[in-house]
């Protein structure tokens, strides 16, 4: 009986194995996609950096002043989107703040996948190639045990990868839509 069922759950993880294999490689090149995205969207961020300050400065330095369309030029991504949505509806600033809030999260919230899924399918991937090279051990097989052990060890490596760069992307992208949103919040603001 026991050898049954340790038979079937030989095959049934075996069966698991290419579709969790294809997931964490289809993680990790959407991993590369979101740090290239995250490449740009700093290049960005850095040619809009002196705009941006000048812009919150003077707006500190001079209470009254209003926000115009031409304020907007230099800006980019989020920060600008933002703007644009409060200029265009000022009366539903308030609705807008948390538009642009559930915009952010969202766009964050997909790098959580990679920080989350990485390492379980890494961990998956390092159990499954396991059994059958426990199987080769016991009959002698070196060399599929040693396939099997390199399979395994390539996957946890890159669960690791995907979940430590994702939360390293997860970080930054916090960083810098908390202070798109806090920019938004005090630039749209009527009474100055």
């Amino acid at each position: 009986m026991t050898l049954w069922i340790s038979k079937l759950l030989l095959a049934i993880s075996n069966a698991l194995l290419l579709p969790v294999v294809g997931a964490l490689l289809l993680l990790a090149l959407l991993t590369l996609l979101y740090t290239g995205g995250l490449v740009r969207e700093a290049i960005e961020r850095r040619r809009m950096h002196t705009a941006r300050a000048a812009l919150v400065h003077a707006f500190k330095r001079t209470p009254t002043r209003r926000l115009e369309r031409a304020d907007l030029e230099p800006l980019r991504g989020l920060l600008r989107r933002g703007l644009e949505e409060a200029l265009a509806a000022p009366h539903a600033r308030d609705k807008v703040l948390d538009d642009l809030e559930l915009r952010a999260e969202r766009s964050v919230g997909r790098l959580a996948y990679g920080l989350r899924l990485g390492p379980m399918l890494g961990l998956a991937g390092t159990l499954i190639p396991l059994g059958p090279a426990l199987v080769a051990l016991s009959t002698g097989d070196i060399r599929t045990l040693s396939t099997q052990l390199v399979l395994a060890f390539g996957t946890t490596v890159l669960g690791l990868v995907i979940g430590g760069l994702s939360y390293v992307l997860h970080a930054i992208r916090s960083r810098w839509y908390t202070e798109d949103l806090s920019d938004v919040a005090f630039l749209s603001r009527e009474e100055r």
